[in-house]
């Protein structure tokens, strides 16, 4: 799942075009900077650590509004349209999701996300 996306005059004939959240079947990862993917019939290289990988049970979340939460209670903060993934089943009592983003992980209110 693309979390930031890949396009611009900089960007070489072989890479894979990417908006923030287009999901991307893996082709190569032996590098561990630029991965190899396809998008429907589209293939090509992307930054690695412009993606999060999605495993079986996990959703893919797009903040519909702006949190800020306080890292050292657990909370994550999170901008408008950024892309997380996290289990809806995970939901606690308060309302809130576990969710990670990039190498940021924590809780964010569950009505600031939007599945997709």
């Amino acid at each position: 799942m693309a979390v930031q996306g890949v396009q611009g005059p900089h960007v070489l004939p072989q890479s894979l075009l990417l908006r923030p959240g287009d999901r991307i079947m893996l082709v190569d990862d032996s590098n561990e900077d630029w991965w190899k993917g396809k998008i429907g019939d589209r293939v090509g290289f992307f930054p690695a650590n412009f993606v999060q990988r999605v495993r079986p049970g996990e959703n893919v979340w797009r903040c519909c509004q702006p949190f800020s939460g306080n890292k050292e209670q657990g909370y994550m903060s999170l901008k408008e349209n950024q892309i997380c993934v996290g289990v809806a089943r995970s939901k606690d009592a308060d309302g809130f999701l576990r969710v990670s983003s990039g190498k940021k992980r924590g809780l964010v209110p569950a009505d600031a996300l939007t599945e997709i």
